[in-house]
């Protein structure tokens, strides 16, 4: 199957999971990843606002408010396609990028460089027992920590999925940043 019947696949088999299901998923979920070692003292972590079945990630963020960890959503730099990140609060204003994501409505010059997080919690489309992630195509999580190929360094990347968009394999190519996590409702996986 080509990447994007792939993508299209799995995107629908997330967006079937009922409404009960994904909540319960999401509970799991955060519930794994709040008992890491990663998360047992206040750090900057970056997460994105879920859309089109994508595990929920509204109870995440107000767990890491609640336990007084620093959230931040990435906003996408129109040149270069890479992410910076901005402070996300309860009232912080958001306004939807080209893509229709939401974004903090703030300048871009008061958004944080990637290499300053602690943590990121990125969205994926799919994603093998290896640790590749099959994402929606722009790459701009690849270019955003293109510096942590091949090095062991901060932030630590975490997948955020359904177990059920797991897949045998997925080709890795030379531009691909590898995950260090990856979080679903049964349970936190190293690679």
């Amino acid at each position: 199957m080509d990447l994007k019947s792939l993508r299209q696949t799995l995107r629908q088999t997330r967006r079937n999971l009922t409404g009960s299901t994904q909540r319960q998923h999401a509970l799991a979920a955060t519930q794994h990843l709040i008992r890491s070692r990663w998360l047992q003292r206040p750090k900057r972590i970056a997460v994105f606002l879920s859309q089109d079945g994508e595990l929920a990630t509204d109870l995440l963020i107000k767990r890491l408010w609640h336990r007084g960890h620093q959230v931040l959503l990435p906003i996408i730099q129109p040149k270069s396609g890479q992410l910076k990140f901005a402070e996300y609060l309860p009232n912080t204003p958001l306004v939807a990028n080209k893509f229709g994501i939401l974004e903090p409505d703030v300048p871009l010059h008061h958004a944080l460089n990637p290499k300053v997080l602690d943590l990121v919690v990125m969205p994926l489309v799919g994603f093998d027992g290896n640790g590749n992630r099959l994402g929606m195509g722009g790459g701009f999580y690849d270019k955003t920590f293109a510096f942590k190929q091949g090095v062991k360094c901060r932030p630590h990347l975490v997948g955020w999925a359904h177990a059920c968009q797991q897949v045998t394999s997925l080709p890795n190519q030379p531009w691909d940043v590898a995950m260090d996590a990856l979080v679903t409702e049964t349970g936190l996986r190293l690679f």
